[in-house]
């Protein structure tokens, strides 16, 4: 009888993107918000580079502040700075999925840490 019923237990939901090292969410907002999405694409520039740019979708379970920055790496993993690198504040609705996009402020840029929290 024991083992029907382990049997039928469900496992608790998880978010696959939570858990990608692109991604830092503060406990403090975690369980007011989910990422369901994160897309990334590399534009092509005049000359032949390119710069990546991401593009993210956050969905609110309740009225939250936010705050959110992307810091920008190159391939050995130095940080790479950019114009306007600080927090950029957003608010969002209960039930409201926003989407926000940043592009890496130079083509030497492979990667990147998406940094969601609350305002300070």
């Amino acid at each position: 009888m024991v083992l029907i019923l382990t049997g039928c237990a469900s496992q608790p939901e998880t978010n696959p993107l939570v858990e990608r090292q692109e991604l830092k969410v503060d406990p403090e907002v975690m369980y007011v918000l989910t990422v369901t999405e994160i897309f990334e694409e590399r534009l092509a520039q005049p000359g032949g580079d390119s710069l990546l740019q991401i593009q993210f979708a956050v969905q609110a379970h309740t009225d939250t502040p936010l705050a959110w920055q992307v810091t920008w790496f190159d391939a050995s993993g130095m940080r790479i700075k950019g114009v306007g690198d600080g927090y950029r504040r957003q608010s969002l609705l209960t039930g409201q999925t926003r989407y926000f996009k940043a592009t890496a402020p130079h083509s030497r840029v492979t990667s990147y840490q998406l940094h969601l929290r609350e305002p300070q």
